[in-house]
């Protein structure tokens, strides 16, 4: 599971970039469309990172140290 949301992350931060740079730095017609696609790609990449690092520092956070291995 965390491998997905790695992936849709990842998937969903590249194009998103490339949407708002073309939005951002219009080579000729550049619309609003531009500018939505990627808000929308970058909050599920958002969405996708948020919810990885919690489940990772959660796992990791239910861990038993023990004093004896010392």
């Amino acid at each position: 599971m965390k491998n997905l949301l790695l992936g849709l992350g990842v998937i969903g931060l590249i194009p998103g970039a490339w949407f708002v740079y073309r939005y951002l730095y219009p080579d000729g017609a550049a619309d609003k469309q531009d500018a939505v696609i990627g808000g929308v790609l970058l909050a599920v990449a958002l969405i996708c990172f948020a919810v990885f690092f919690f489940m990772k520092f959660r796992e990791e956070g239910e861990q038993d140290i023990s004093i004896t291995k010392f």
